[in-house]
């Protein structure tokens, strides 16, 4: 695992695990985003797609100092997908 072979050097290894975002590449499946947010939503606790600012602000904070004491962990910004 990353994060067990470089914590001695202080390198941390995080992860993001996003739910369906609406980027451009929603429409590699769907014709338009109202399609995706259609069919896509509803597979997510909160009934809708994530925005890509929330994943930013996700890798913003694992960038960050207020993540120092965090390594060998995934966040889960995922709408509430994986918890259905």
């Amino acid at each position: 695992m990353l994060a067990a072979d470089h914590a001695a050097q202080g390198i941390r290894a995080n992860t993001i695990s996003p739910g369906a975002i609406e980027t451009r590449r929603m429409l590699r499946r769907w014709k338009d985003m109202a399609e995706a947010r259609k069919m896509m939503g509803p597979k997510h606790l909160l009934g809708r797609l994530g925005r890509p600012e929330e994943i930013a602000r996700a890798a913003v904070y694992l960038a960050s100092d207020a993540s120092a004491f965090m390594t060998g962990s995934d966040l889960l910004i995922d709408g509430g997908y994986t918890a259905i």
